[in-house]
């Protein structure tokens, strides 16, 4: 049975209540709360996408004239403290990131019973839609996103931020070829305050992306398991397919741990041959055994933007 918080008393009532059995407050649908929540200056346009763990609205900004999307994480979770507290700490990372490869926080809140992020709106698609309508992507633009993507992973990893979830569905395409990363959903801190909110064994992560070290279920993680992820999503843009593509979950993880995966060119030939051993160095088993930083990593690949400024985006008149 889902869950909800009252959001006059903050019990916790099943998510069809109408009434609040403790204080007897008249509950809201969510889309109702975010409306009073964020007040007069804002319209709420609708629905844009939900996940496991959140839903996004479309807003309109009618004091700066723009619009937003804001990522309100389901009531129900609410009554876990962990979730809560990842879900907040995904607003602080991404709003102490500033870079052109990172969608940024514009701001975030607690109110009328809900926590909530807001960003700004931007007009593209998730790499992963490109995948599924193309397979492949030609050179060109496998090597201006892994770019951009490295950009903003080096921008993370030196303020003591790693994704820890870098997949093609976390990466955005605009309309023109500007690259944006998302969802630092299950991100975790470098630093000694970084986050000890996943219990040593707990995966996190999307499994055919995931690092050998994330597979295992090991608290030792940092910078290096999104460099293997940047490396998995480079052989996807070029192969059509991630290295392991078992259907069982638990095939792909044991795969990821022990099974040295694939040259890219046994799926695409032309590739050249500083990008597939610069790919499959990022995919090593041992994190020793990968660049020491992803920019070094980009360079070696020979990424190069073609034509694509980071700091040039179409904006959203929608």
């Amino acid at each position: 049975m889902s869950m909800v918080v009252c959001e006059e008393c903050g019990s916790f009532l099943s998510g069809s209540a109408r009434f609040c059995a403790k204080c007897g407050a008249t509950q809201q649908s969510v889309s109702q709360r975010l409306r009073k929540a964020l007040g007069a200056d804002y319209e709420l346009l609708g629905e844009l996408g939900r996940g496991g763990a959140a839903v996004v609205y479309s807003v309109r900004d009618l004091k700066h004239h723009r619009y937003l999307a804001v990522k309100v994480m389901h009531p129900e979770l609410m009554a876990s403290p962990v979730v809560v507290e990842r879900f907040r700490r995904e607003a602080r990372y991404v709003a102490q990131l500033d870079h052109p490869n990172i969608l940024s926080v514009t701001f975030s809140a607690e109110e009328s019973g809900l926590v909530f992020y807001a960003m700004p709106r931007v007009r593209g698609k998730a790499l992963s839609k490109h995948l599924e309508k193309r397979g492949h992507l030609a050179l060109d633009k496998t090597l201006s996103i892994l770019s951009q993507v490295a950009e903003g992973l080096y921008h993370a990893h030196q303020h003591g931020v790693i994704h820890r979830d870098i997949k093609p569905s976390n990466i955005m395409v605009e309309d023109g070829g500007h690259v944006l990363i998302l969802d630092f959903g299950v991100a975790k801190a470098l630093s000694s305050d970084g986050g000890h909110l996943s219990a040593s064994g707990e995966i996190i992560g999307s499994p055919r992306y995931m690092s050998a070290e994330q597979a295992s279920g090991s608290s030792n993680i940092d910078h290096r398991t999104d460099i293997y992820s940047w490396g998995v999503v480079g052989f996807h843009m070029l192969a059509g397919r991630a290295p392991f593509v078992d259907q069982g979950v638990q095939a792909i993880l044991y795969k990821q741990m022990t099974v040295e995966p694939p040259d890219v060119r046994e799926f695409r030939p032309d590739t050249p041959e500083v990008l597939a051993n610069t790919i499959h160095r990022c995919m090593a088993k041992n994190p020793a055994r990968r660049w020491g930083n992803i920019r070094e990593a980009a360079k070696a690949a020979g990424c190069v933007r073609r034509g694509v400024s980071s700091s040039s985006r179409a904006p959203d008149k929608r």
